[in-house]
């Protein structure tokens, strides 16, 4: 049996829908399909073709598809999306596995360090432990290093390299390798599948036979103290942290003590974290001065106490942890002070003053009257920078200051700028320091283009001249 082709079901289509006239315009016409439109002006034929046809069979498709596909993307679209959102929180659960991983290492490894470890064995055991404890370690010198330089304090946290594996001229026949961390920082990866030391197969005698005990005692000796150099390497650059932090805080210390600004007014302790002081071994605590001969010593006495022990170094390590955290905290609260402190020049360069602060002949009465600020003399258009961040509370023409800017930098601490020729700022804006609030001018009570500078305390008008001199000490214009 044939099948009728497309263009034959076509034709059937056309001969029912369409009645072609048995004389017109088409009479002599080769189309598939002619449409036909009939107004007052006569009869308008509009034929089409195979090729048309077929070309619209082919966007007909092309349509169909398009739709087919955009309603399974519509479908599919939310499992992909939470195919991929499962995947990065198995990545963060595999994070905090090996964080957990890491301390429980550490809590056994101080465990372990009570037991009194005589073999070969033992010794490789507890080096393989220490390796993941130095590790740990890494990691927390990293993070807060890390932590100061995005504060923009400049610490050099690297510690020397984590103690390596011997050279081949150094490790004898039969002897082991330990491996140690690499003292780059580098991203917690999930705990390897093989045993992070591997070990040949043991010998009949193990560790203990005489041809092995010593040249592996050479070589564990020689990480042990490869080790322990590196402990005192990261208790150093932890050290280092804590001292950079206290020199952020002593500048802020200093900046207020030259202003004369009450450091209560910044909140309590703003200012207050101890001096960093270096952990120093026990001997060096010792007296001196004491005769070796204690039966001529008659004078003594006190209570009964057990012997105060040095530190261990996972006390050290603690003790420098706990410092180098409240120090930088610390300095990141003074450096939040420090911002908010209008220290500094309101113009780019050095203009001439042209009048300070307090009482003065006024340039218009000529009469003794209160001067609260500082005038720059600048030519018209000179650019004002804000200096220090804070909040616009004032915008606009106020009496004679003309146009004026009052910032609020917090902590009772405000600025003005006066007899702008223009503003650029608007109440309620944030701005920070060195941001462009306008341009010198002469409006207002004026004489001519300069800039009227004030820094208030408390809404009272201050000198603010010792604000210009302390930006010195923080090594601003």
């Amino acid at each position: 049996m044939i099948r009728p082709s497309v263009m034959d079901l076509l034709g059937s289509l056309r001969s029912m829908f369409i009645r072609t006239p048995v004389q017109g315009p088409l009479a002599n016409s080769n189309a598939r399909l002619a449409v036909l439109l009939r107004s007052e002006r006569g009869t308008k034929v509009i034929e089409i073709g195979d090729r048309t046809i077929t070309a619209l069979l082919i966007l007909a498709a092309a349509l169909m598809a398009w739709y087919l596909f955009a309603t399974l993307y519509l479908v599919l679209r939310d499992d992909l999306m939470i195919s991929v959102l499962t995947g990065q929180r198995r990545s963060h659960y595999a994070y905090e596995d090996r964080i957990v991983e890491l301390r429980s290492k550490i809590d056994k490894i101080t465990a372990r360090q009570l037991l009194n470890q005589d073999t070969i064995e033992d010794r490789v055991a507890s080096l393989v432990a220490r390796q993941a404890e130095l590790e740990a370690r890494q990691m927390v010198v990293t993070d807060l290093g890390g932590r100061a330089e995005r504060a923009g304090m400049s610490v050099a946290t690297r510690p020397a390299p984590l103690p390596g594996i011997l050279s081949d001229s150094e490790i004898p026949t039969g002897a082991i390798a330990l491996p140690f961390a690499d003292p780059t920082p580098r991203k917690p990866q999930p705990l390897p599948a093989e045993p992070m030391v591997q070990l040949p197969a043991p010998a009949p005698k193990g560790f203990e036979a005489p041809k092995m005990r010593g040249p592996m005692e050479a070589i564990v000796n020689e990480v042990e103290r490869r080790s322990g150099r590196m402990e005192k390497a990261q208790i150093e650059a932890l050290g280092t942290i804590s001292q950079v932090a206290e020199v952020e805080i002593a500048k802020s210390r200093k900046t207020v003590a030259a202003i004369g600004l009450d450091p209560s007014r910044f909140g309590r302790n703003a200012f207050g974290v101890a001096p960093i002081r270096k952990l120093v071994p026990l001997d060096d605590l010792m007296l001196r001065n004491v005769s070796g001969d204690a039966a001529a010593n008659t004078a003594m006495g006190g209570p009964l106490l057990p012997p105060v022990t040095t530190r261990t170094a996972n006390e050290q390590f603690e003790v420098a942890i706990g410092q180098a955290e409240s120090a930088l905290e610390g300095a990141k609260k003074a450096r939040s002070i420090l911002r908010a402190i209008p220290v500094g020049r309101p113009l780019s360069e050095r203009y001439d003053l042209s009048s300070g602060f307090g009482t003065r002949l006024d340039p218009f009465t000529r009469g003794l009257a209160l001067h609260s600020g500082l005038d720059f003399r600048a030519p018209t258009g000179t650019p004002i920078r804000a200096v220090a961040a804070g909040r616009v509370v004032e915008a606009g023409t106020a009496g004679g200051y003309g146009r004026m800017v009052e910032i609020d930098h917090g902590y009772g601490l405000a600025t003005r700028y006066a007899h702008m020729s223009s503003i650029a700022v608007n109440e309620g804006d944030l701005i920070e320091k060195g941001a462009i609030v306008g341009q010198v001018g002469s409006t207002g009570r004026s004489t001519g283009a300069h800039l009227h500078y004030e820094v208030r305390i408390d809404e009272d008008a201050t000198d603010p001249m010792r604000f210009v001199r302390a930006a010195g000490l923080l090594g601003t214009p």
